[in-house]
């Protein structure tokens, strides 16, 4: 596995930032790669970074595997690693964790294909993107927000985006088959660095997957429109932490309860050909996978309902998408297998798409800017009601 690390610096909101510099790194902290923070757009690959990838893919030797890009969510920081045992901060030591050391439950390891669930079988197939998506008080409050999620959705995740989109086009130039898998916040910062990159990537990206995606559905339609790969977004009614969090933490910069502030992983996407929307809590789609009806003609057993408690706070059901056994098999099979591709699954009568009441009506809504400067979000926040009303 290689690790990539985009290593931020503190510097308040856009306004303030100046000339720092956040830097791509290796898993020795070596510098790959600088991204002024105040610099917009793409970058292409500098030396140092093209260098890594190949020396990598050298190791990897000859393979008809795809590539699998990673992308964590929010509350890491691969930086919070301890001399010995495991920091729950650090990607490194959780979901990018090599069984048995990690629960394979937690573990995403098994599913890109680096080892089975025991930790043998070991391979190089994987990619580990990491980036700081959790703050204290002093370093949110700094950037103009009141809470940490503020801070890793509007500035922490889109600035990441920049280097993952630098990644994934010159990883694209070098290998015949890419793919991603994503979860939550990771889920925007995927979404951001394929809006970054996309004119650039080249075709050998073929498959995305989404898990409890907290991208946003706006957002979302305007960064895969008319994509030429396929995207699978695991979705779930039930799921607290969207339903609660999603919805209300980004208030006001995302007025709640508008479409402005609705995620992909509790209302779905819709009006995408390429796209399909998978609801996990939908008996009809429960039943349709259950009952071997998918292209490869295996059942999965998928639940929305954690089933097992290797993750903390399994009970909010914000990561049973990768911690129960069915749903685990569905994603590994999604990422592997060629025969699970958009077109098969509707021609074969998937039950896709979610109960929201928006639901398919995303594409064309502007996406709401994002104060830059620290006053006009403090400005902001206390002109509005938190909980959701004016002021």
């Amino acid at each position: 596995m290689l690790v990539l690390k985009y290593d931020s610096v503190e510097a308040g909101a856009p306004s303030q930032y100046g000339d720092a510099t956040d830097w791509l790194r290796d898993s020795q902290n070596n510098a790959l790669q600088g991204f002024p923070k105040a610099a917009q757009g793409f970058f292409p690959a500098e030396k140092a970074l093209s260098d890594a990838l190949d020396a990598w893919l050298a190791a990897r030797g000859p393979t008809e595997a795809p590539v699998i890009v990673m992308v964590h969510g929010y509350q890491f920081d691969p930086n919070h690693v301890p001399a010995a045992g495991t920091s729950p901060d650090s990607p490194l030591t959780t979901i990018y964790g090599q069984p048995p050391a990690v629960d394979y439950h937690l573990s995403w390891l098994p599913l890109v294909g680096e080892c089975d669930k025991d930790g043998g079988a070991r391979a190089e197939n994987a990619i580990a993107f990491c980036y700081r998506s959790e703050s204290g008080l002093l370093d949110f409050a700094a950037a103009g927000w009141v809470n940490s999620y503020q801070y890793a959705a509007m500035d922490q995740s889109p600035l990441a985006a920049r280097a993952l989109a630098t990644i994934l086009v010159a990883l694209s130039a070098k290998v015949p088959k890419m793919r991603i898998l994503a979860h939550s916040l990771g889920t925007r910062t995927t979404s951001q660095a394929i809006r970054i990159g996309r004119a650039r990537l080249a075709n050998t990206l073929d498959r995305v997957v989404l898990l409890d995606g907290a991208e946003f559905s706006v957002d979302a339609a305007a960064s895969f429109i008319n994509c030429p790969f396929d995207v699978f977004s695991f979705t779930n009614r039930t799921d607290q932490v969207l339903r609660i969090g999603g919805d209300q933490a980004c208030h006001p910069v995302r007025m709640a309860g508008t479409a402005g502030a609705c995620s992909i992983g509790y209302d779905g996407l819709g009006g995408n050909d390429r796209w399909l929307d998978l609801q996990l809590d939908n008996p009809a789609l429960v039943a349709w996978f259950a009952s071997g009806q998918a292209p490869d003609g295996l059942p999965y057993q998928i639940n929305a309902i954690a089933e097992e408690e290797s993750h903390p706070s399994a009970g909010l059901d914000h990561w049973c998408c990768y911690t129960n056994d069915g749903n685990r098999a569905l994603v590994r099979d999604l990422l592997f297998n060629d025969l699970m591709t958009v077109e098969r699954m509707k021609a074969h009568g998937v039950p896709a798409g979610t109960s929201s009441p928006i639901y398919g009506q995303f594409n064309g809504q502007p996406i709401p800017p994002t104060p830059q400067s620290r006053m006009d979000r403090q400005r902001l926040l206390s002109n509005v009601d938190l909980a959701g009303g004016g002021g």
